[in-house]
């Protein structure tokens, strides 16, 4: 419309300057990724050139298939009781139906696509900037605190997509190059100081896509071999990791035969009905009150009743890192420690796990979690125990519907039933949904809504592969990541990331295919 009155072609102006500010949102803020997205449904609509529309959809298997999952939600309105539940679920995902269609229908010239990116990174840059100064002023907040521009899992997805977007411009502008590489140093760095598990989940599948990248690009049969090996090998080593970390003895306390009494003489106390634990020993156990007192008192300035704002006191802290070094709660424990573990104890370490390297230390922090649960059972306080039991709830109803699913917004409802059967030790609030966004669809619209949606990312994987799309391999790898621990598409932060970069793989991958485009 605007093109036929101005003589210009006003419209793929818009179509790029709605798309940057789209692009710019994702790591920013709701509005923009509103304003986005309505910008591209606004100028599609105006421009009004359907039939070209229609010559770029009906080749797009990308088209058909988010067309076929719009078609089963508003299938699945038809056995569902909670309709304000549904429309609700619809309209979070509206991104998902809109921004790849717009992009496949009226894609942006090309000399427009590397400004796209730039727009996100530059986002991202500030953002994350922002982000690590509340860190370094607030050393003792939670670290889901830390992400201020929304969920802190989400950010972290959206953080590795930045690596993924740097990486790419590393190639696109020689003369940038430093450029590129220091932003991904930086983003690989903030994944790791942020501290979130599913961060380095997705970061893991970004790094296994580039070698899948790698060795389907590689021409030389020596290269290849050896890079394969090396893939499964690192595979191999990830499954002896899970091994390593769910097989754990559960302990064999025979409290009858514990010491009465410490070396000095006073007596102890165990508590034999406590399941507390702490790097794999008991809290509740060899506590000797007067003699751990005195000691402390007398190597610390810091009194032994001190309270701090937060509600714990030095007794508290003190016992639980001691648990934690394996050491006896008496003075003969408190002989065995250091200087460090003093400083440790009065800045509130309450664990000598806390004191390890980053790696070693989540390693640990999530080994010990495990442990704990399997002695006690109480998968409360811990992110990665409550999803075993969000999946084993929607195991349960995926097997009690797994032909139609539960409709588009009983979903919850489902969850809430299944919960009470299985009699789950899980706190109320934290009574959610799969977190796996593949079972999320299975539960919905049964087996065709699960082997849809999986199957259009193995198909997209392959697509980018035989392509040589290292970009859309890349991000495949980081979409699938995600899906597997979060209900990625149910959050408008999520699914707006999610849709803008299959939109933007499907403009690279069509200019891959006809290079003379644009």
């Amino acid at each position: 419309m605007f093109d036929r009155w101005t003589g210009l072609k006003l419209h793929d102006y818009l179509q790029a300057l709605g798309l940057f500010i789209l692009a710019f949102g994702v790591p920013m803020n709701k509005v923009l990724m509103s304003i986005g997205t309505i910008w591209l449904a606004a100028n599609l609509l105006l421009k009004a050139d359907f039939q070209s529309y229609w010559t770029n959809w009906r080749k797009s298997f990308v088209f058909w298939t988010i067309s076929g999952l719009l078609l089963l939600h508003l299938l699945g309105l038809l056995y569902t009781e909670n309709y304000g539940y549904a429309l609700s679920d619809l309209n979070a995902k509206l991104p998902l139906f809109v921004i790849p269609i717009a992009l496949i229908a009226y894609p942006i010239e090309k000399k427009y696509f590397n400004f796209i990116l730039i727009g996100f990174l530059l986002s991202l840059v500030i953002t994350s900037g922002i982000n690590f100064n509340y860190m370094r002023q607030h050393d003792s907040v939670d670290y889901r605190d830390f992400s201020l521009f929304g969920s802190h899992i989400r950010y972290a997805l959206i953080v590795v997509g930045g690596i993924l977007v740097s990486l790419h411009l590393f190639f696109q502008f020689k003369k940038w190059r430093i450029l590129f590489l220091l932003l991904m140093v930086w983003f690989t760095y903030y994944t790791f100081i942020s501290q979130v598990l599913s961060g380095f989940i997705v970061f893991s599948f970004l790094i296994l896509g580039l070698i899948i990248h790698f060795i389907a690009t590689r021409k030389n049969s020596i290269i290849k071999y050896a890079s394969t090996f090396v893939f499964l090998s690192a595979f191999l080593a990830v499954g002896i990791f899970a091994i390593y970390l769910f097989n754990q003895k559960e302990p064999k306390i025979d409290f009858e035969k514990l010491p009465l009494t410490t070396k000095y003489g006073e007596k102890y106390y165990h508590d034999a009905e406590s399941v507390w634990f702490e790097n794999g020993h008991h809290i509740r156990s060899f506590i000797a009150e007067k003699e751990l007192k005195e000691s402390w008192n007398e190597r610390s300035t810091v009194d032994y009743k001190t309270k701090f704002s937060d509600g714990y006191t030095i007794r508290e802290i003190l016992i639980r890192y001691m648990t934690s070094k394996g050491l006896t709660k008496d003075r003969e424990g408190m002989e065995s420690m250091t200087e460090e573990d003093i400083i440790n104890v009065e800045n509130q370490v309450f664990s000598v796990i806390r004191t390890y390297p980053l790696i070693q230390r989540k390693t640990a922090l999530l080994r010990n979690d495990i442990y704990q649960f399997k002695v006690s059972g109480n998968p409360n306080g811990n992110s990665f125990l409550q999803r075993v039991e969000h999946w084993k709830a929607a195991k349960g109803i995926i097997a009690k519907n797994w032909i139609f699913g539960v409709g588009t917004g009983d979903v919850q409802q489902a969850f809430n039933q299944e919960y009470e059967l299985l009699n789950t030790r899980l706190d109320k609030e934290n009574w959610n949904r799969a977190h796996n966004q593949f079972m999320t669809f299975w539960i919905s619209f049964g087996i065709i809504g699960f082997l849809l949606f999986t199957g259009f990312w193995f198909v997209f994987l392959q697509w980018n592969i035989q392509l040589g799309n290292l970009f859309g391999v890349g991000f495949t790898m980081i979409a699938i990541a995600s899906f597997l621990s979060e209900d990625t598409i149910e959050t408008q932060q999520g699914v707006t990331f999610i849709a803008l970069f299959i939109g933007l793989v499907c403009l690279l991958n069509r200019w891959i295919v006809s290079p003379k485009e644009n």
